[in-house]
């Protein structure tokens, strides 16, 4: 008889146990899951949840927005955030084209477009642009196509070519072509080194002819004949 007055009593301690746990629970609220807490960010934030992890007694939410990445910190039993911080910051992004960039620099500097070069690190386009006086390097915003610096660099003249060859070499070698007297010469400067225009008549022959020699290479280029 005492052993089933043990058996009761012990029954009745448990069940009061339990229904105090489950006073307790109702009493305290339940614990927010996962899902609930990346629910409160995203409302809270205005962001997208990227990540959710359990860590002690909260949730460490990862979630984007304009600006970059986040982690915020949700008390797993309040459901209450208690931190947020910022993870990475986003890039600018880059919204015009070289070819934009170069529309906008010929605006402002006369000229050819040249090398186009972008800056990731200032989210811009530096545009050269080639003048017959000056080089200008005209720096583009990429995001709102604002033209932030001109800078100009004065184009030097190239010397004029001087002949490696003579006058005197360059109607001997005329000669070869034809043998007479030599009218007039002229020396014409070029990219490449210039040439001698060499006139020579033959009164013998009747023949006359304008020989055109490299002043550089001493070479034969043309030979024109007068009929």
């Amino acid at each position: 008889m005492r052993k089933w007055i043990i058996m009761a009593l012990a029954t009745v301690f448990l069940g009061a146990v339990v229904l105090g746990l489950l006073l307790s629970r109702q009493t305290g609220g339940e614990e927010i899951n996962a899902e609930e807490a990346g629910a409160k960010v995203e409302e809270l934030y205005d962001g997208k949840v990227e990540e959710t992890r359990t860590a002690g007694d909260s949730y460490e939410v990862k979630f984007a927005r304009e600006g970059g990445q986040y982690a915020a910190v949700v008390d797993k039993e309040s459901g209450q955030i208690r931190s947020v911080e910022l993870i990475r910051k986003s890039e600018t992004p880059q919204k015009l084209t070289e070819d934009e960039a170069a529309a906008i620099a010929l605006q402002e500097a006369e000229g050819e477009a040249g090398k186009v070069v972008y800056s990731k690190e200032s989210n811009e386009f530096q545009v050269e642009v080639k003048g017959a006086e000056k080089i200008s390097t005209v720096f583009v915003s990429a995001d709102t196509g604002e033209v932030r610096k001109i800078t100009n660099e004065a184009v030097e003249a190239k010397p004029a070519s001087e002949p490696v060859i003579t006058q005197d070499k360059a109607i001997g070698i005329a000669k070869k072509t034809l043998d007479g007297e030599v009218g007039e010469v002229e020396f014409v400067a070029s990219e490449d080194g210039g040439y001698y225009l060499v006139d020579i008549e033959n009164e013998e022959t009747e023949q006359e002819v304008l020989v055109q020699v490299h002043a550089i290479r001493g070479e034969t280029m043309t030979v024109e004949w007068d009929d």
